[in-house]
């Protein structure tokens, strides 16, 4: 692993998904010195891997395509 430069940040975000970009973005606008970083080789985190997609357990459009969830499913 390569050394980084001693520098200080206000904010350090782990990860170059939808999350932590919208985290470093937000910090960013409300003034915060931010560095971001991503361990892969490519940028987008499990957000370009899942194509944008969020999962939503038991949302109720899983029974209308025979899909049966449930908070205790969720949990496991």
């Amino acid at each position: 692993m390569s050394r980084l430069p001693d520098e200080e940040f206000d904010v350090v975000v782990l990860g170059t998904g939808a999350a932590g970009f919208t985290a470093a973005v937000v910090a960013h606008e409300f003034g915060a010195s931010v560095a971001i970083f991503e361990k892969a080789s490519l940028v987008g985190g499990t957000t370009a891997w899942s194509g944008g997609q969020v999962w939503i357990p038991n949302n109720s459009h899983m029974p209308e395509v025979g899909v049966h969830d449930s908070r205790e499913k969720a949990k496991t």
